[in-house]
């Protein structure tokens, strides 16, 4: 069977998506490339208007921006301590988009002449899953109003949908006007016959999914008769709140898949229209046997699809954010229903509410970083550093601070290494997984990737700086610490004085020892003296956290003021040639941005709540040690937007950013999570004490060694990438398998 479609497979869907991103479509793209291959490669990308430019060497390929917020943002990104971000942050018409990304944002009442073929493996899982039981519902309704007798019209109607849900493919569906629409209103809109493609040509990719045309209004409007008929109200009693039902079901499943969204097109505008229109004015055809007769040229077509799936929804924005994203958000609202309804336990668990709210977490921390980043790009560079210093680490630190609180509360010191081991797996997850797997993705696109050696040195030696304070009170409790052992037996050996051997001989003495066990460096001294701690350890920490912020604010001014030419000097200069002007307009303007930032602080800290209440029957029933659920679950599942924008910066030629994306994160933890946990502890104690076990020490100081040996040429590779990843996930397994001491445990 063939129809006709716009959503039709074309033959340069791969040409035209092949350099569109993995969450969103923008032309972001690195300050490094290749040597000779990018420069062709670069080329060949004229629909994405980049230029090229030589920066130490290096192949340069630099965005064009299409107004000034664009260009505010693209240059934050390659500065140290603001956001690196890759969706743009203000609305683009679709006319600058691809054919296939407009399509994604067309109703389905528009069509275009292409012929292919409606019989796909896709379509007939529909019919098999969907399609039948969908259509014995209307046949089953549509007898229920044949019953009523004056509800015949209706009955007709349900058994014409029956056909069409059936196999809705290739077909049709009508709204017949009484006068033809051209009477209407000079301007009004038709689709009698296939409507010209380019009616999305002036529409923004923030325009609802199914809005319609506001000259459409008067024709599509329903007779003003129809409620005062009886068989309308049969119906509304009938057959609307069953259907309506059933729809909102099939759309919403529909949605959650994302590649469905067309199914979820076609079951939302029978909801919101179809099912309320005279039964007389809906007709369903058969493409190919449309026939444009006297009643038919008064008629529109208002719902036509082809496919079940189209996988390059994946592309769909809604406000910005992308739409995986935003089904994401159901998380947030099933923690927070069954963590705050359900406090039995009746319904779920204390694990699938702590695994509910860490899942929640990630679209919340999404939402504020494209707050941060919106605030950012309309603001100056001091702003937007402050905002990131602050703002930006304000899902770890509620996490953190309400961690630390269930452990005083309860007296247990787990919690507290739990918070330790989620700052130690943070760091080991943005040195080591972030950049290894962006420069995987980009080593397989690109043989070979350039990053900027200025800006890695910045962070290196920030990162050297952030270890060695974060962990001194570590290493000095190691050194000057007091052994405690858990189990001790004395014993006796008789020794020769002289010789020191044992002999049983008259001429010895007797020697008293202990065997012990378990034996660690503890800062508390016999009968529980505090003094190491407080006279020297606690004093080290307030210490190290009065210098490691200003080792933040240093590196800030270094690279955003005396030496901002020297880092960042060319790229700024080609930007500046290349940004087209022009104000543009936010997707989210100042105050939509804070509005959204203080409501995700909220959702942040109930379900951080959630997740505090019920972690400890997560560790019960899994098993696993206290470490490994802190350095995986708290730790990575936050960085995980971090990730994506990562590996979609690696799939611009940009492996830059991806990098520094890691870099930047584990410098924030140490410069400035770190400082203000401290911080807080002072104010109200927490029982937060900065010293770390082995197992964090030796991990994080042998990942900093490993990664900037990795970074010293400058380039990047697959090879390489996988070398950092499996150094990670060797360490994870060293988490894994470690053994937790006893005080520790929850």
């Amino acid at each position: 069977m063939e129809s006709n479609g716009h959503f039709a497979q074309r033959e340069s869907e791969a040409a035209a998506g092949q350099y569109d991103s993995a969450m969103d479509i923008t032309s972001d793209s690195s300050l490094q490339g290749q040597d000779k291959p990018c420069k062709a490669d670069a080329a060949s990308k004229d629909e994405h208007r980049r230029d090229l430019t030589a920066f130490e060497g290096s192949c340069v390929v630099v965005p064009h921006a299409e107004n000034d917020i664009e260009a505010h943002r693209i240059s934050n990104n390659y500065l140290f301590g603001l956001k690196k971000w890759k969706s743009h942050v203000t609305s683009r018409p679709l006319s600058t988009r691809s054919e296939i990304v407009q399509d994604l944002y067309a109703d389905i009442n528009k069509v275009k002449p292409i012929k292919v073929s409606t019989v796909c493996p896709t379509n007939i899982i529909y019919a098999c899953l969907v399609g039948w039981w969908l259509a014995l519902l209307y046949i089953i309704v549509g007898a229920l109003m044949y019953l009523t007798y004056i509800g015949r019209s209706y009955g007709k109607f349900c058994w014409m949908m029956s056909r069409y849900f059936l196999w809705p493919f290739g077909k049709f569906v009508h709204q017949i006007h009484d006068v033809p629409l051209y009477s209407v209103a000079e301007s009004s809109y038709h689709d009698v016959t296939y409507t010209q493609h380019n009616g999305t040509a002036n529409m923004s990719e923030d325009t609802a999914l199914l809005a319609a045309d506001d000259n459409k209004k008067e024709a599509n409007s329903p007779r003003k008769s129809l409620w005062v008929r009886p068989q309308t109200y049969i119906w509304c009693v009938l057959g609307i709140p069953l259907l309506m039902a059933v729809h909102f079901v099939v759309w919403f499943i529909s949605w959650l898949f994302v590649i469905s969204i067309p199914i979820a097109k076609v079951n939302s505008k029978t909801m919101m229209k179809i099912l309320f229109l005279p039964p007389e004015e809906v007709d369903v055809e058969d493409s190919s046997e449309m026939v444009l007769d006297s009643k038919k040229s008064h008629s529109e077509i208002i719902m036509y699809t082809h496919q079940s799936v189209n996988l390059y929804y994946y592309k769909y924005t809604l406000d910005g954010v992308n739409v995986i994203l935003v089904n994401l958000l159901i998380f947030v609202l099933l923690s927070l229903v069954l963590g705050y309804t359900d406090t039995e336990n009746e319904i779920t668990n204390g694990v699938t509410k702590c695994i509910l709210g860490v899942l929640a977490i990630v679209p919340l921390t999404y939402y504020i970083g494209m707050a941060i980043t919106s605030i950012s790009a309309q603001s100056s560079f001091a702003i937007g550093a402050i905002l990131n210093a602050t703002f930006g680490s304000m899902v770890e630190l509620i996490l953190f601070v309400i961690v630390l609180k269930k452990g005083k509360d309860t007296n247990k010191e787990c919690f507290q290494e739990l918070v330790k081991s989620s700052l130690a797996g943070t760091i080991l997850a943005s040195i080591l997984f972030i950049p290894g797997v962006c420069m995987i993705v980009g080593g397989i696109k690109y043989q070979m990737q350039r990053f900027n050696p200025q800006s890695a040195s910045v962070s290196a030696a920030l990162l050297f700086v952030s270890i060695a304070g974060v962990f001194a009170p570590t290493v000095f409790s190691k050194l000057y610490g007091d052994l405690q052992c858990k189990d001790c037996e004395q014993e006796i050996k008789e020794v020769d004085i002289v010789n020191g051997s044992v002999l049983n001989s008259n001429d010895t003495n007797l020697t008293y020892g202990f065997k012990c066990t378990s034996c660690t460096q503890s800062v508390v001294g016999l009968n529980g003296d505090l003094s190491l701690y407080q006279q020297h350890i606690e004093p080290l920490v307030y210490s190290c956290a009065l210098v490691l912020p200003i080792a933040y604010i240093v590196g800030l001014f270094f690279t955003l003021k005396t030496h901002s030419s020297h880092v960042y000097g060319a790229f700024e200069e080609e930007l500046k040639s290349t940004n087209h002007g022009g104000e543009g307009a936010p997707q989210w303007n100042r105050i939509k941005s804070t509005i959204i930032l203080l409501i995700c602080a909220v959702l942040i800290a109930l379900c951080s709540d959630l997740i505090t209440n019920n972690i400890q029957p997560l560790l019960e029933s899994s098993g696993v040690s206290e470490y490994f659920v802190g350095v995986t679950m708290l730790a990575v599942v936050p960085e995980l937007p971090e990730v994506v924008n990562g590996v979609q910066f690696a799939l611009q030629n940009n492996v830059n950013l991806g990098i520094e994306i890691g870099s930047s994160t584990a410098i924030q933890v140490c410069l400035v999570q770190v400082p203000v946990l401290v911080l807080i502890n002072l104010i109200y104690p927490l029982g937060f004490v900065l010293i770390f076990q082995d197992v964090h020490l030796f991990a994080v100081i042998f990942s900093v060694i490993v990664i900037n040996y990795t970074f010293q040429d400058g380039k990047s590779d697959y090879f390489q990438g996988s070398i950092v990843v499996l150094i990670y996930i060797v360490l994870m397994l060293m988490y894994f398998f470690t053994i937790t001491p006893p005080d520790a445990q929850c």
